[in-house]
């Protein structure tokens, strides 16, 4: 009988551990709300799709100052230029020599591009915007460290 219990546990607490996985998965594919800091609502988002992402920053009521990784910057500035008319701020973390369209960033108040985000998360510090939206992105194969190290930053806040 015991066996029969430890077995019946063993595969509830297989099921709860692919349940809490598959949900942690799901929430990295989202955009997600962090609260307020410095004045500006935060987001993050893991993976994004670029037409809910333009549609997104688009519809954002307040100048977004933007951190990501250089190719989701680059793409949103060439396949979706409405993101322009909201964005104020482009902080590429991944690539210190930017290669974007002049043209299509000339508008931009404030462009970066640092060799990692834990400075590209110190520049945003020095920015101090109020009635801002603080954007930031990720992709590839470090998605799960950089939201880690992203959620430390905002963690360490209070």
């Amino acid at each position: 009988m015991k066996k029969v219990q430890s077995t019946h546990t063993a595969q509830e607490e297989l099921l709860r551990a692919r349940k809490e996985g598959l949900e942690r998965a799901r929430s990295l594919d989202s955009m997600q709300a962090h609260g307020k800091w410095r004045g500006m609502d935060v987001f993050s988002w893991a993976n994004p799709h670029f037409e809910a992402l333009s549609t997104a920053i688009a519809s954002f009521p307040f100048p977004v100052v933007w951190v990501g990784k250089h190719e989701q910057i680059k793409c949103a500035c060439n396949y979706y230029p409405e993101v322009l008319d909201t964005m104020e701020t482009a902080i590429v973390y991944d690539q210190a020599h930017l290669k974007l369209n002049e043209a299509a960033i000339v508008n931009l108040e404030k462009v970066a591009g640092v060799g990692s985000l834990e400075s590209a998360l110190k520049l945003v510090q020095s920015l101090e915007q109020q009635r801002r939206i603080f954007l930031f992105t990720t992709e590839g194969n470090e998605v799960v460290k950089d939201v880690n190290d992203f959620n430390a930053f905002v963690e360490s806040w209070n």
